[in-house]
């Protein structure tokens, strides 16, 4: 019989025992002791054992025994079925594991204590038996199992009431407007700060690697945010309203006093900096995000740049939801404290063109900034987003006025610039060099190499004679 079966077809099972199948193999002695007129024996079983006594009288196979030793508690009468499950079948355990889906007491009563015995020696020995199986038969068990599922249903809750309380701190939600009253809403007649690559209350998040020169070009973009000068030589700006909040989580103090006083940004009050490398996040909680609303709309802070999220995020990198959760509670800080434009630095991963971590960085903002360092370190610059498309352009750097500057020039046409200065370069320290040392001085394929070499001969940069066994000797214009 399956453990899904009716308690019907059970105790229908059970009925098929006769009394003497079901007591006599526990140890129950069975004598008669009276005789009814219809012909029916009433007979005492009697259980005397391991300092336990037990009495149950019957008088038919059709009806409930009546256990009769006055030290059972609760109900007299018991039927074939619950002895089957009270004495574990009197050792017929494949008859009371079918029965065993049925919830068995384990109680101090004399029987439940006869079939703690009588399975005992089972349970050490059984390797077959089922989980369901297991529970109704073994209270410890069945104890340590109720004690794992209240534990379960306490956690199950708990996140729950923790997924509500994260709900409550993302902000009151955002209500419907109709298409009337989105079309009236006033457009400003400029959508950029930065032309082409950011908006008016827009998101940028800033990717590359570590050491990239991430921080070199953010405080290129504050000084091109404080006096209005074009953003990389290139991209024009326009200055936006309120001050420029930098949190620094990067530099040491000193290292940022030295680098931002390179840029000679004239308008110093329009900039206020925390410097918070080794020092509290400040959005670890409730208490120290409201510090920091309160802080910014003080200070008047429209424009903040986060340098980096790494170091303002405490969570899993990976996991898209903690991610969310974190950005989604970011949103709604900036929000309330008048920010309305942000850019924050992230880290590339191994693929520089890819932020490193979960999706949720790639899918929140409205652009992505990427700075790809080549082999010969040079950079190039690119973005793309919403209205957002530059292509990928080298960035020279101006070490004597620490300028930056976007020449659009890629990687194909920046390689054959560096190639033709570094020939230029070798063959000035080693002038009558020959052809194969000369191409040995560069990287790239051969037809490369003689190509950048013809093309520096023909540009009058290069001259060559003929030297000993009518080899070609290079010297520089």
């Amino acid at each position: 019989m399956s453990i899904s079966s009716t308690r019907k077809s059970l105790e229908e099972s059970a009925h098929q025992n006769t009394w003497a199948s079901i007591l006599e193999p526990v140890g129950y002695k069975g004598s008669e002791i009276d005789k009814l007129k219809t012909g029916e024996v009433l007979t005492e079983w009697v259980y005397e054992r391991n300092g336990l006594f037990s009495s149950i009288q019957t008088w038919s196979e059709f009806e409930d025994g009546i256990i009769t030793d006055f030290a059972h508690r609760g109900k007299r009468k018991i039927s074939k079925f619950n002895t089957i499950l009270r004495l574990r079948a009197g050792g017929s355990f494949s008859v009371a594991k079918n029965l065993l889906n049925e919830a068995v007491v384990l109680g101090e009563n004399t029987l439940d204590r006869i079939g703690r015995i009588n399975w005992s020696e089972y349970l050490l020995s059984s390797t077959e038996m089922k989980p369901e199986e297991l529970y109704y038969s073994n209270e410890v068990f069945a104890s340590q199992v109720d004690g794992d599922f209240t534990s379960f249903l306490a956690k199950d809750l708990a996140k729950t009431k923790f997924e509500e309380s994260k709900f409550a701190q993302e902000g009151e939600p955002v209500k419907a407007i109709s298409l009337r009253e989105l079309l009236a809403t006033a457009i400003p007649k400029s959508k950029w700060l930065v032309e082409g690559l950011l908006m008016k209350a827009g998101k940028i998040f800033f990717a590359a690697q570590a050491k990239a020169g991430k921080t070199t070009v953010t405080l290129a973009l504050l000084k091109a945010l404080v006096d209005g000068i074009p953003f990389l030589g290139k991209f024009k700006v326009e200055v936006p309203e309120g001050r420029i909040g930098y949190m620094n989580l990067e530099l040491t103090e000193g290292q940022m006093q030295e680098w931002v006083a390179r840029q000679s940004i004239q308008d110093t009050d329009k900039v206020h900096f925390w410097n918070l490398r080794g020092k509290p996040n400040p959005f670890r909680s409730a208490a120290s995000r409201h510090h920091l609303i309160e802080e910014i709309r003080e200070l008047g802070i429209k424009t903040l740049i986060i340098d980096t999220f790494a170091k303002i995020f405490p969570g899993e990198a990976n996991n898209n939801s903690e991610v969310n959760r974190f950005l989604i509670m970011l949103d709604d800080v900036l929000d309330r404290a008048g920010v309305e434009q942000l850019v924050m630095l992230v880290h590339a991963g191994n693929d520089a063109s890819k932020i490193r971590g979960a999706t949720a960085l790639t899918d929140h903002p409205d652009g992505i900034w990427y700075l790809i360092n080549d082999d010969q370190k040079n950079r190039y610059f690119s973005a793309i987003g919403r209205d957002i498309e530059i292509p990928e352009g080298q960035i020279i750097f101006d070490k004597n006025t620490s300028e930056l500057s976007f020449t659009g020039a890629g990687k194909r046409a920046t390689r054959d610039l560096s190639s033709r200065e570094r020939i230029i370069e070798f063959v000035k320290a080693n002038p009558g060099s020959n052809a194969s040392a000369i191409d040995e001085s560069i990287g790239g394929q051969k037809a490369f190499k003689i190509k950048i070499r013809k093309q520096l001969v023909k540009d009058g940069l290069l001259t060559f004679n003929k030297g000993p066994n009518n080899a070609s000797q290079y010297f520089a214009a």
